[in-house]
C-alpha cells in the first residue's frame, strides 16, 4: 500500500510522513495547491501511485477563515471533493468547531451539529463531500499538539518561563496528542473502517484549567481571559468536547500529556 499525504509539512502531516517512511509521498504548499482544480488533484493522486490519500492540508487560522471564507471553502471543501473523487481511499480531518455547545456531555458522532464559525462551516461541507466516497474516513479532532507545537506546548512554555500567560476560560474542548491520532488512523485503515469518527484524548478541559495544571506549586498563575475580551473575528464554541461511539478510543488527556512531557525531556 502506498500513501499520498497532503499538507505533509504541517504538524500532523509530518508525523504521518515519519511514521509511513518510504511508503508515503508528501505534497504541500507552495509546490502543490490543492485548491487549484479538481482535475489537478486527480492527476496528483494518479501520479503518486497511492491507494490511500491522507489529507492533512488545512487553513488552521480560524480568524483568517472568518474573513477569507471563499479560500476556506476552496481548501476544506472543493479540494476535499476532488481528492474524494480521485482516491480509492481518503482520510480527511475535520474539527470540533462543528459543535457550538452548550452541552453537559461530550458530543459523539451522531449528535446534531451547529457550526460555530466559517472555519467549521467549510470543514462540515468537506465532511459531506468526502463521505460521498464510500471508503472515506472523516476524523473530527481538536487542539492538536506534538513536540513544541500546539496549545499544550504553548501553555507549558509560558508557565515555565514565568511570562504572563493569558488562558481562555470560556471554551471547553479536548486536546489531541498527534502521535496518538496517527496510530488510531492507521488502525482504522488496517481494519477497513469507513465513515465518521471522533478522535481526541478524552478529558474535557479549558486552556485555563490546563495552564493551572502546569502551574503546580509555582507562584505564577495563568490569567483567565474570555474570547470576547480578545476581540477576534471568529466566534468560538462554548463547549465542543468530543467522544466516540466507535472502538477507536485514544488514551486520556492526563496520560497523553504525561507521556508527551516525558518524551520532551528525553
Amino acid at each position: 500500500m502506498r500513501y499520498l499525504v497532503t499538507g505533509s509539512r504541517g504538524l500532523l502531516g509530518s508525523l504521518f510522513m515519519e511514521r509511513l517512511g518510504p511508503l508515503a509521498t508528501g505534497v504541500d504548499l507552495p509546490e502543490t495547491d490543492l485548491a487549484a482544480s479538481p482535475a489537478g488533484n486527480a492527476a496528483l493522486v494518479a501520479a503518486s501511485g497511492a491507494g490511500t490519500v491522507i489529507n492533512c492540508a488545512a487553513l488552521t487560522d480560524v480568524d483568517y477563515c472568518e474573513t477569507h471564507g471563499e479560500e476556506a471553502f476552496r481548501i476544506h471543501a472543493a479540494a476535499v471533493e476532488g481528492l474524494a473523487r480521485a482516491a480509492d481511499r481518503l482520510v480527511t480531518f475535520s474539527t470540533d468547531h462543528v459543535f457550538s455547545g452548550p452541552s453537559d456531555a461530550p458530543f459523539i458522532e451522531g449528535c446534531p451539529v451547529s457550526p460555530a464559525n466559517v472555519y467549521a462551516e467549510s470543514k462540515l461541507a468537506g465532511e459531506m463531500l468526502a463521505l460521498e466516497n464510500p471508503s472515506a474516513i472523516v476524523v473530527r479532532t481538536s487542539w492538536l499538539f506534538a513536540g513544541g507545537r500546539g496549545l499544550v506546548p504553548r501553555l507549558l512554555a509560558g508557565m515555565e518561563s514565568g511570562d504572563r500567560v493569558r488562558a481562555v476560560v470560556d471554551q471547553t474542548a479536548c486536546v489531541t496528542y498527534a502521535p496518538d491520532l496517527v496510530e488510531a488512523v492507521l488502525a482504522m485503515l488496517e481494519d477497513g473502517f469507513r465513515g465518521l469518527v471522533h478522535a481526541v484524548n478524552g478529558g474535557p478541559a479549558t486552556p485555563f484549567s490546563i495552564a493551572l495544571e502546569f502551574a503546580g506549586t509555582r507562584a505564577a498563575r495563568p490569567e483567565p481571559v474570555r474570547w470576547s475580551d480578545l476581540e477576534l473575528a471568529a466566534r468560538r464554541p462554548v463547549y465542543s468536547a468530543l467522544a466516540t461511539a466507535t472502538r477507536y478510543v485514544l488514551p486520556s488527556r492526563e496520560e497523553a500529556v504525561g507521556r508527551w512531557r516525558k518524551e520532551r525531556k528525553g
